[in-house]
């Protein structure tokens, strides 16, 4: 192959990973509009460090003909250190329970922040202050819980073997986008 041949396989290649990017940005803007739709206060955090690796509206409880029982609806957001390549649903993956509304894109995760229409509470929880906002914080080995009420519902965040640094920073971004 030439120099110029070369040049041109590179041109293209850069090209090509850019596109695949925006896609997946334009696919995320769209995942937000929905979001919008079924919580107007709550906007997609982005994170220092993290991507977005799938959401998820999880739609309220069915009875037996199939109804909804009450209207509780929930927005689930993951997040990886590096998103890796969608993953294709197979058929028994699908549910009628949750939309797929972003991803899911391979990686391991970290943060998931879900957000409910209706308000939370942890058992046994302590209670901190993050910006001037009661939180209710719970802990074990491996993961911290943090439930954030807010007029219209709540904000669950769960941290996947994260500092207490990290933790409090990422807590005091979304406390302080959501109050």
């Amino acid at each position: 192959m030439n120099k110029y041949g070369f040049i041109f396989f590179l041109a293209v290649i850069f090209l090509l990973s850019g596109c695949q990017k925006d896609g997946s940005n334009n696919d995320l803007s769209k995942a937000q509009e929905n979001v919008s739709a079924i919580a107007s206060s709550f906007n997609i955090p982005t994170l220092d460090g993290y991507e977005v690796s799938s959401i998820q509206h999880k739609f309220p409880p069915r009875d037996k003909q199939g109804n909804f029982i009450g209207d509780n609806h929930e927005v689930l957001i993951t997040y990886t250190k590096n998103k890796g390549k969608l993953e294709k649903l197979s058929d028994e993956q699908k549910s009628n329970e949750e939309e797929i509304l972003y991803g899911p894109y391979q990686g391991n995760t970290f943060i998931e922040i879900t957000y409910s229409n209706i308000q939370t509470n942890l058992d046994k929880a302590d209670i901190i202050e993050i910006n001037g906002e009661q939180v209710q914080k719970l802990k074990n080995d491996k993961y911290t819980f943090l439930v954030f009420n807010i007029a219209k519902g709540s904000i669950t965040m769960n941290f996947n073997d994260l500092d207490e640094d990290k933790i409090q920073s990422i807590a005091q971004q979304v406390v302080n986008d959501n109050k």
